[in-house]
């Protein structure tokens, strides 16, 4: 009999971090990709817009790949798509998605060649689908975006669940329950290894059903007396769902501000998955015409993004709306990490304004879309899984997640903390790290995309730490000597006691420096721009513990 070849698992991304999912799966020189989302970046990379995985993998290896497979329509599992078309141009892999799921991808590729191509291929999970040596079954789960799906993966060695983002909801809006039936029967089946989300790891209990939300805007909406104004997720559309309801059943008009906002109403209406009811939805330039307490606005921003409707409002810088006393303002999400400043601000400026601001840790106006400690046992419980894998989410919940599946039962040697960029190997009876594929950071910054050098965001931090110094000094190279004394420029820096002596003290040393290069017989002008770079950053650095970006221009005079 023939050997059975090994099953390679590469983790691109999503471990260690909230975002950036893609998980690939290789057998037989057979590649499926699982998902290809972004990650949005923290205070320590500023001028960073948002970070996509490594693809270098795929792209070595593009005539592998067989298929692309997304879980569901988040930007932390759609996000990057649109990069990785790019990089695999000009062949074009087929895309296996639920109806919601292509409908937000074919938006995201905004009227490309791609979005009006066969590429896609709408899941039925009442349908398999086989792919090279990969059976391929998907079970509906619930979170907090509808169409949502895992996959069970069957191979010639055994069979691999991988749940995505989930929760169990026993009522959910859209009535669409996980199926635990298919969750059950794989398990009694044997399942080789689960991969399952970490996020609420931390957590005790089961997280609250999101009707609950809904309980809690009807009960805020009914007490407010001037206008409404609901941050939420763009694509959380069961939240989207229950505003509409809850101003319906109180005669409220909603209005949408929000580019992405407007997109994901009309994508998700159009599609089904949205009821919009009638005579609720108005344009927001008809605001106006009705009473202040029959406004509902619908709002993005709930993470404090600085170009956000909700932060235009905070600032006072919305086109339509001006926060006004009384205005009832929920936000409903809760903070992705490294945001949390950013929320804090907007409620602040919004208090500032008189807004009542109510937000998730003080009123419930929020309920979370991944199973908290008790739903992943019963995930476990379910699938009994020979090999555990936590993914999805921080360290600090991955290692939670390891600890609970240990206290029901998995033993500590079958539980795999794997990195970004291992590589699984797994057969019938074993489960390994093989190796690592040291993987890149690659961010986009504004339209550009590519490995930004750690020597790039040092500088950057640094200029918002400590500031930059510009020098300028003007030489005459035939007479060997500088023409006129030194000119400097401080930005960012912070208040320096006795400046003029500071400035006359640099301005000395700058014109040392000059005079030594002509000493030493050098007259380029770079090289003796590094020497002053060099002499003023030991100057500064003696005379105040600080190191500012020094940036020295030597201009040649020409006669």
């Amino acid at each position: 009999m023939a050997k059975k070849s090994s099953l390679k698992i590469l983790f691109l991304g999503g471990l260690n971090e909230v975002g950036k999912n893609i998980t690939v799966f290789e057998k037989d020189n057979n590649i499926i990709i699982l998902d290809c989302g972004l990650m949005f970046p923290d205070d320590f990379l500023p001028g960073v817009d948002f970070l996509i995985p490594d693809f270098s993998y795929l792209k070595k290896n593009k005539s592998n790949i067989k298929a692309i497979i997304i879980t569901h329509g988040h930007e932390d599992h759609i996000g990057a798509l649109p990069f990785l078309f790019k990089e695999l141009s000009p062949d074009v892999i087929p895309v296996y998605a639920t109806k919601l799921t292509i409908g937000l991808i074919k938006a995201k590729l905004n009227g490309s060649f791609l979005s009006e191509s066969n590429l896609f291929n709408e899941i039925n999970t009442d349908e398999r689908v086989n792919i090279g040596p990969f059976n391929i079954e998907f079970f509906r789960v619930n979170h907090s975006i509808p169409d949502n799906i895992g996959i069970i993966m069957k191979t010639d060695i055994g069979t691999i669940v991988h749940t995505g983002d989930f929760k169990f909801d026993q009522h959910p809006i859209d009535g669409r329950v996980t199926e635990y039936s298919k969750l059950t029967k794989a398990g009694q089946e044997g399942v080789l290894a689960l991969f399952c989300d970490s996020t609420n790891a931390e957590e005790e209990g089961y997280t609250l059903p999101e009707r609950e939300v809904g309980r809690t805007l009807y009960e805020k909406f009914i007490v407010a007396e001037k206008r409404i104004i609901v941050a939420t997720f763009a694509s959380h559309i069961h939240r989207i769902q229950q505003v509409f309801d809850v101003a319906k059943s109180l005669d409220k008009k909603v209005a949408a501000s929000g580019k992405t906002i407007l997109k994901t109403i009309k994508i998700a209406s159009d599609l089904g998955f949205l009821k919009i009811p009638e005579n609720t939805l108005i344009p927001i330039i008809k605001i106006d015409e009705f009473p202040i307490k029959k406004i509902v606005l619908l709002s993005t921003g709930s993470q404090g993004e600085p170009l956000s409707s909700l932060r235009k409002m905070a600032t006072n810088e919305h086109p339509r709306v001006k926060i006004m006393k009384g205005d009832m303002v929920i936000i409903s999400a809760s903070p992705i990490p490294g945001n949390e400043n950013a929320i804090s601000s907007t409620i602040n400026m919004l208090l500032r304004q008189g807004a009542d601001v109510f937000y998730e840790s003080i009123a419930g106006v929020h309920v979370s879309g991944h199973a908290q400690r008790e739903e992943i046992k019963m995930m476990i419980n379910m699938i009994k899984p020979a090999y555990y894998i936590p993914v999805h989410g921080e360290y600090k919940q991955r290692i939670q997640n390891a600890k609970l599946a240990r206290s029901i039962g998995i033993p500590a040697d079958n539980i795999l903390m794997a990195q970004n960029g291992d590589i699984l190997k797994l057969n019938e009876n074993m489960v390994r790290i093989s190796n690592n594929l040291n993987l890149q950071n690659i961010y986009i910054d504004g339209y550009g995309l590519g490995n930004t050098e750690d020597a790039i965001l040092k500088d950057r931090k640094n200029l918002s730490r400590n500031g930059i110094i510009f020098a300028s000094l003007l030489v005459d190279s035939s007479k060997r000597k500088l023409i006129s004394e030194p000119v400097f420029v401080f930005k960012g820096i912070i208040y320096m006691n006795d400046f003029e002596g500071v400035l006359s003290e640099a301005r000395k040393a700058a014109a040392e420096t000059v005079a030594r290069c002509f000493s030493d017989n050098i007259t380029n002008c770079m090289l003796m721009e590094t020497r002053i770079n060099e002499v003023l950053e030991k100057f500064i650095l003696k005379k105040f513990r600080i190191k500012p970006i020094i940036l020295s221009k030597v201009i040649e005079l020409k006669l």
